[in-house]
């Protein structure tokens, strides 16, 4: 398939990863993830963002495409839009488990993805939920046909990739590192099959301040501080060691921003759980997910995925988002996501992650003008007592003082 907006989802081994998750985890709407986006402004009817939505789909034939096969593709020739954008009565203008919103999983008949109006409650915000199959979109691709849809943003040219099979040398570190298992964290208990979704906000000015401050960038800021969070809420006690994460990068090339589908790879990354200091745990998160190493890590996914035979990559992709090889995953959303919705302007930007078979906790950061925001969603089965957005909002004021700045109010949990 070409690689543009003008086309449907593609089949690679990520395709075949994330169906294959559907049918094996513990209900499948594990698998879809989203954002929500808080709007101020005068509240749309059902029928103005449904007729809004449908007048753009053109623009983005893989919200119309449909799955006739194990993971083949076609355009959907009895769309609805009426089947996808809904109303979500009850449900507040607050990021809730996508299983709350979705009910039961979409079947294979019509396109994997769903949006809801949330209507305000007793404030003047008004919400849209949009959640879509990662076998269709990841983050970047998702926020980019958001921004297609609301901001009326062009694709740009994708260039050329010519094939680096020897760049898949270097995830042989990372893939070896799998080979030590991740420590069992009190915390976690046993798994339910239920989901929780907390949140947490802060300002941006804080983190981008640590950042500036250090030599460091935002990314490895939250991170830091996200190592401060899980020592805390791990529940090891001071004797804890550190602890391995998934951190999902984006294989992206400079030209291929505005690329669609699913363009990620997964790097094992060890956070500083063990090292009290906080500005000691910037300092090896830097150093440890340096720009160079990250480069480096994202050119190698990038390769695994394209470059190798799926006979071989597939199983170095599984192990290398195993629970018994990481402990959690922390995503980063980009910072792309539209300014208005209907002529409303979006005042925040939560994620609805999605949950893995077999793991109890996976976080995103979401980030949209003055704001970044931590959404975890967890098992039911880890301790509702250690709310880990709340630690991490936490943390970041204390890398703010631990650096000698002085915090801006933070939002708080929202």
């Amino acid at each position: 398939m070409r690689d543009s907006i003008a086309t449907g989802p593609r089949t690679d081994l990520l395709t075949h990863a994330f169906l294959a998750m559907e049918r094996f985890g513990p209900d499948p709407t594990d698998v879809y993830f989203g954002v929500l986006l808080r709007c101020t402004g005068r509240v749309p009817t059902l029928d103005d963002l449904r007729a809004h939505i449908g007048e753009r789909l053109d623009r983005l034939p893989a919200l119309t495409s449909r799955l006739t096969g194990e993971s083949e593709w076609e355009q959907d020739p009895h769309f609805d839009i009426a089947h996808h954008v809904h109303l979500a009565p009850g449900v507040p203008v607050e990021p809730v488990p996508v299983r709350r919103l979705m009910g039961t999983a979409p079947g294979h008949d019509h396109p994997l993805w769903r949006a809801w109006l949330l209507q305000p409650g007793n404030g003047d915000s008004w919400g849209l939920a949009f959640v879509v199959h990662h076998a269709v979109f990841d983050g970047t691709a998702l926020l980019h046909a958001l921004r297609v849809l609301f901001d009326d943003q062009k694709p740009a040219p994708v260039a050329t990739r010519l094939p680096r099979a020897l760049a898949v040398v270097r995830a042989l570190p990372n893939v070896l590192g799998t080979l030590r298992p991740a420590p069992d964290l009190p915390v976690m208990g046993a798994l339910t099959g239920e989901r929780r979704l907390d949140h947490a906000s802060v300002a941006l000015a804080d983190l981008r301040a640590v950042a500036e401050s250090t030599g460091t960038t935002v990314g490895q800021v939250h991170l830091a501080a996200l190592s401060g969070a899980v020592r805390e809420w791990s529940a090891a006690g001071p004797h804890i060691r550190d602890i391995p994460v998934c951190v999902p990068v984006d294989t992206r090339t400079s030209g291929e921003r505005d690329r669609l589908g699913v363009h990620i790879g997964l790097h094992r990354a060890v956070l500083p759980t063990g090292t009290a200091d906080p500005a000691e745990r910037l300092r090896i998160v830097a150093g440890r997910l340096s720009r160079r190493r990250m480069a480096g890590a994202r050119s190698a996914a990038r390769a695994l995925i394209d470059d190798v035979p799926s006979r071989w990559s597939g199983s170095a992709v599984r192990r290398l988002g195993d629970r018994r090889a990481v402990a959690l995953t922390a995503s980063i959303f980009r910072p792309w996501s539209p300014s208005s919705v209907l002529g409303s302007a979006v005042q925040n930007v939560f994620a609805l992650p999605w949950l893995p078979p077999g793991h109890g906790c996976f976080t995103i950061l979401a980030v949209h003008d003055h704001l970044a925001s931590l959404s975890v969603l967890t098992d039911t089965g880890v301790d509702a007592t250690h709310d880990l957005s709340a630690l991490w909002a936490g943390e970041v004021v204390t890398l703010c003082r631990a650096v000698g700045i002085k915090p801006a109010l933070t939002e708080g949990t929202t």
